[in-house]
């Protein structure tokens, strides 16, 4: 099996390997309860999914670690960086020169990309999974994905066989790397009970939110809602800088009366002007915040705050600050009216 721990694959006291001489009772019963521990290991990594991971960026990578580590036999795919692959591989991975190699003996591959849009390459594309995976076999996206592409996608594996489980995750890179991602699921109850001990190797809350497609639109509101918290974070540091209060004096009074996750992680960077090394770039806030309003359009929902927060974040990336994190909302300051209409006299 690729991946396989070297230890697992010669195990002492499998059928046709004899002692080279009779040993006493003592030892021999010793050595039969070694024997006995080896065997159920070895059944147990037999029995364990056999994992395709496909993308090894900031996240993909801890996630792999992990499942490598909790016993998993795992093939990743060659990548455009190669530290990462190499990495891996020291860990035990099993390399794979194409995706179609990677999956075609996988019993679960698991997808960590960028958006919607390599997702469906991967799935849909040419020789891609729709033509590689086997029948029987479970795709497990991970990825900040559109809901409607996912059940497009879940309809076409469906229909040779395969399943599909969306399981996007939060607590970023840090919850990756301590194997504490939150994951928020949706598919087949079938389907999800297949991949759970593979999700457990990466994290330790599990949302189930219904069927597939649902843990997409959850990531997706729960990214809406941290979005829109942070331009509201910018904007009030905004205004307090303009009151002429001191910008770092604000953020701890803040704190201290309103305090919340979007304020303690990014009040600090968009008072630094910190916009390198991005948590979430504005071009994947601008795209999962267009996702958001999909599904606003859809169900026919007025949703006023979203389609503020959409124009605020449309106006930084106008700015040229798509690769920028998404603290570059403080460049909109430069703006006399920051970045927003002036309020009308009364």
């Amino acid at each position: 099996m690729a991946g396989v721990p070297a230890e697992a694959e010669a195990v002492p006291g499998q059928p046709g390997e004899q002692a080279a001489h009779p040993r006493p009772l003592r030892a021999r019963g010793a050595l039969g309860g070694r024997r006995s521990d080896k065997r159920a290991r070895r059944s147990q990594e037999d029995d364990m999914e056999r994992i395709a991971f496909i993308g090894l960026g900031a996240m993909g990578e801890p996630m792999v670690a992990n499942l490598l580590a909790k016993g998993f036999a795992v093939t990743i795919v060659g990548h455009r960086r190669p530290e990462p692959v190499e990495r891996l591989r020291a860990l035990g991975a099993g390399v794979a020169a194409s995706l179609a190699e990677a999956v075609r003996e996988s019993d679960v591959v698991i997808l960590m990309l960028p958006s919607s849009r390599e997702v469906e390459a991967v799935a849909l594309g040419a020789r891609g999974l729709e033509e590689a995976v086997r029948p029987g076999a479970v795709v497990v996206d991970c990825s900040t994905s559109d809901p409607a592409s996912t059940a497009r996608i879940g309809e076409r594996l469906r229909a040779r066989g395969i399943g599909m489980v969306d399981a996007p995750v939060t607590r970023g890179v840090a919850g990756a790397k301590q194997g504490k991602l939150a994951f928020f699921v949706g598919g087949e109850e079938n389907d999800i009970e297949r991949v759970k001990p593979c999700l457990s190797a990466m994290g330790d809350t599990f949302h189930m939110m219904g069927p597939l497609g649902s843990g997409h639109a959850t990531k997706t509101m729960t990214n809406t809602l941290s979005y829109a918290t942070v331009a509201l974070v910018g904007e009030m540091l905004m205004l307090g800088e303009r009151l002429g209060l001191d910008a770092n004096a604000l953020q701890e009074a803040l704190m201290s009366g309103a305090a919340s996750k979007a304020l303690e992680s990014f009040g600090p960077r968009i008072i630094a002007r910190e916009y390198s090394s991005p948590r979430v770039s504005i071009a994947n806030v601008c795209a999962h915040l267009d996702i958001a309003g999909g599904l606003a359009e859809r169900t026919g929902s007025s949703l006023p705050v979203l389609a503020a927060a959409e124009e605020v974040y449309q106006r930084v990336s106008d700015l040229g600050h798509d690769g920028s994190d998404m603290s570059s909302i403080a460049e909109l300051w430069s703006e006399p009216s920051g970045g927003a209409p002036t309020r009308a006299a009364s």
